[in-house]
């Protein structure tokens, strides 16, 4: 049975101010490579930070990532917006050494329209900054239509571990930004909308030269608890939005196996420029196109929370709304796969009905 699981880590404060001491990394990797590998190819990505966020109503707190694609605005996981039932009470945003303030959200109205369904490519939001982000690069926003079968670069805040023990709950505090590699491909190839992109974990022990990809690339990498809202570059720019772990044997644990899952960014680009533009140029989100009115008209008048210059104070409440622009643009799937060469799409279903009969018996 398939089982899926968002990545956001939660930690009681407690626990947390109990276990400082020490190091950590993100996300899980080979487990015949070194983790300084992991944590150097990670510091290539200046732009993904980490996200800090309270919860009303509890004593714990949240770790994620996103990615900042403005002075002051990071894309993330429109899950990273939310706690089950519980409203964002405060977030920051550390980035270069510095942690800033969050005051404002929003979700694509479509996550909670589609009753969060995360295999639907629809898990993504939008935080604004108190202040602007200096002497760091966005990223660029990937406008292609071809991510299928390219190598992509993954990246965040996530849990440590390998492919042979899986992710290992980490401290949030002490966690350090890695990034790692994977042959991408569009979400049909595993039965997911095309509105997402994944990648399988490749155990390098049982590599078939007759497949080759099946083969592990060197820095092979799963995303893992915590990964929730970060990277996944093709080419340098912004491809996906981290949003779940998938899995066939029922352990959503970011072992060999599992998958990786992120938002397409192509589908939604027109979306983020849209509501940046919006902000920015007219301070209103209602004068976005809408394809739903359910969702009433949220003014900047309505969002604006105290911004308070305490850097790092999660004590702020944040203002969080959502909107859905229709992003009429189709985007074009590829419509071959590489000749002679055993598909993605295929080996993967191949193994999970292998896998799924060996449950069975």
């Amino acid at each position: 049975m398939k089982t899926q699981n968002l990545m956001t880590s939660a930690v009681t404060a407690m626990v947390a101010a109990a276990t400082l001491s020490g190091s950590a990394i993100a996300g899980t990797i080979r487990h015949d490579r070194s983790d300084a590998q992991y944590r150097n190819f990670g510091n290539q990505f200046a732009n993904v930070g980490r996200l800090d966020l309270k919860f009303s109503g509890s004593n714990s707190f949240i770790v994620s990532s996103g990615t900042l694609i403005a002075a002051n605005r990071v894309l993330t996981a429109a899950h990273c917006l939310e706690n089950g039932q519980q409203s964002l009470a405060g977030a920051g945003f550390t980035i270069g050494g510095r942690s800033i303030p969050i005051n404002w959200g929003l979700q694509q109205g479509a996550w909670r329209s589609s009753n969060r369904n995360l295999g639907a490519g629809v898990d993504i939001g939008l935080f604004r900054l108190s202040s602007s982000v200096l002497g760091i690069n966005p990223a660029t926003l990937y406008s292609g239509s071809d991510e299928d079968m390219k190598v992509g670069s993954y990246v965040g805040f996530g849990d440590t571990g390998n492919g042979l023990t899986g992710q290992i709950p980490t401290p949030p505090q002490t966690r350090t930004k890695r990034a790692g590699q994977n042959t991408i491909g569009l979400g049909s190839r595993a039965g997911y909308s095309n509105q997402v992109l994944m990648s399988d974990f490749d155990d390098p022990r049982s590599v078939n030269p007759s497949q080759p990809l099946t083969n592990p690339l060197n820095l092979e990498y799963q995303i893992g608890s915590g990964d929730s809202g970060g990277a996944l570059f093709i080419g340098g720019l912004l491809a996906g939005v981290n949003s779940f772990i998938d899995s066939i044997d029922g352990r959503t644990d970011s072992d060999y196996g599992d998958y990786s899952v992120a938002t397409r960014v192509s589908s939604h680009q027109n979306w983020i420029r849209n509501v940046i533009s919006g902000l920015a140029r007219t301070g209103v989100v209602n004068s976005l196109p809408r394809n739903s009115s359910t969702f009433g008209p949220t003014t900047l008048a309505d969002a604006v929370i105290d911004q308070s210059e305490a850097i790092g104070d999660l004590s702020q409440p944040v203002e969080i709304g959502e909107d859905v622009w229709d992003n009429s643009e189709s985007v074009p799937e590829p419509t071959t796969v590489v000749g002679g060469l055993l598909s993605l799409g295929g080996f993967i279903l191949a193994r999970r009905r292998q896998k799924l009969a060996q449950n069975k018996a």
